[in-house]
């Protein structure tokens, strides 16, 4: 990939992250919000991990929380 194709993707993400004053919580509600909204309209297809993949990740989101 070119160097002005990541500088564009990097620009648009700064506008995106700039919409949500830049609140990583925001953000990922609304990158969730998103995800949720194209999976429903089934025009795209998505690779879910494995379950126990799903698990892990879980469990270890649990720990980090509880910090």
């Amino acid at each position: 990939m070119a160097n002005y194709e990541l500088d564009e993707i990097h620009r648009i993400r700064r506008e995106i992250s700039k919409k949500f004053n830049h609140d990583a919580r925001k953000l990922g509600e609304y990158y969730r919000e998103l995800d949720e909204k194209y999976r429903k309209s089934g025009k795209y297809k998505f690779v879910d991990p494995p379950p126990e993949k799903r698990k892990k990740t879980a469990e270890s989101t649990k720990e980090e929380a509880a910090d």
